[in-house]
């Protein structure tokens, strides 16, 4: 977390509360993000532009014979109520693309106004992307608010894995209520394809706990795979959880394969996914995956 504020900041900032004012990271807000471009280069790909913002870094540690590992880092270490996130790829034509994180993202408890991240990916004709970020870990009495919107050609693939994590499970947190609305909307050939819209508030134990919601769980995933193909990987996908104590549900129809799944215990759910995105993606998951 990171930013531009000072005392004098706060006390200028019109019909600022007096908790606002008097608090000492209310000014201290990032507006950042990663936006890139991709393009296949012969036989591999290569980043073509790349714009980085409020602490946000794209690494590239591997380059392989297939495709381009690009590796996400947050310098400020996490993410607070009234920070503004905004990452953008489009993977050109034939490009081929793995990215993923150096680390969980850690979205902390806000004093108002939630934590806005928007996530907008772009595939043109035969592009690849499996987007495997680790999990995004929600602290009790955090905010957030997440768009993700995929704009995709016909003959593209992409495969994309969201695992949440809500509070510290061995904490057991319960007192301070969370917000968390995430949204998703994934186009394909100019059509919709898939349209999801999930509101979670209240105390994580309180809500989580009830057998409708999340029956214990502290932990979920969903994996979407688009890709011709995706109906073949339906049988895979499911035998990968058996032996896994999770509650899952795999469903698979026009070119789409959805996986949720949750579980008590996020280290569990973790292993499960794991051998899942093996199995999807046939190659090896990026070595932070394994740090």
């Amino acid at each position: 977390m990171s930013g531009d504020g000072s005392p004098s900041d706060r006390d200028s900032i019109p019909g600022a509360s007096p908790l606002q004012a008097a608090s000492p990271l209310h000014a201290v807000r990032v507006a950042g993000g990663i936006r890139a471009g991709f393009a296949a280069d012969g036989m591999t790909t290569r980043a073509t532009h790349l714009s980085e913002r409020g602490g946000y870094r794209l690494a590239f540690p591997s380059t392989f014979a297939t495709h381009l590992e690009a590796l996400q880092v947050n310098t400020g270490g996490g993410v607070v109520g009234g920070d503004r996130v905004e990452i953008d790829y489009a993977v050109g034509a034939g490009a081929d693309v793995v990215h993923t994180t150096s680390s969980g993202e850690r979205i902390y408890r806000t004093d108002g106004p939630p934590a806005e991240l928007d996530l907008h990916l772009s595939l043109a004709e035969n592009a690849r992307l499996d987007w495997l970020p680790q999990q995004t870990i929600v602290y009790a009495g955090a905010g957030l608010s997440r768009r993700i919107t995929v704009d995709m050609a016909a003959g593209s693939r992409l495969l994309m894995v969201e695992m949440m994590t809500f509070g510290r499970p061995e904490s057991r947190e319960r007192k301070a209520p969370s917000a968390i609305r995430d949204s998703w909307r994934i186009n394909r050939g100019g059509r919709l394809v898939l349209a999801e819209e999930i509101n979670l508030a209240g105390e994580f134990g309180t809500v989580l706990d009830r057998p409708a919601v999340g029956g214990g769980a502290r932990a979920s995933v969903m994996v979407l795979l688009v890709a011709p193909d995706a109906r073949d990987r339906l049988e895979l996908a499911r035998a990968a959880l058996e032996e896994y104590p999770c509650d899952y549900g795999v469903s698979a129809w026009n070119g789409l394969l959805v996986l949720r799944a949750m579980a008590v215990h996020p280290g569990e759910l973790i292993r499960a996914v794991t051998r899942t995105i093996s199995l999807l993606t046939d190659r090896a998951l990026p070595r932070v995956w394994s740090s």
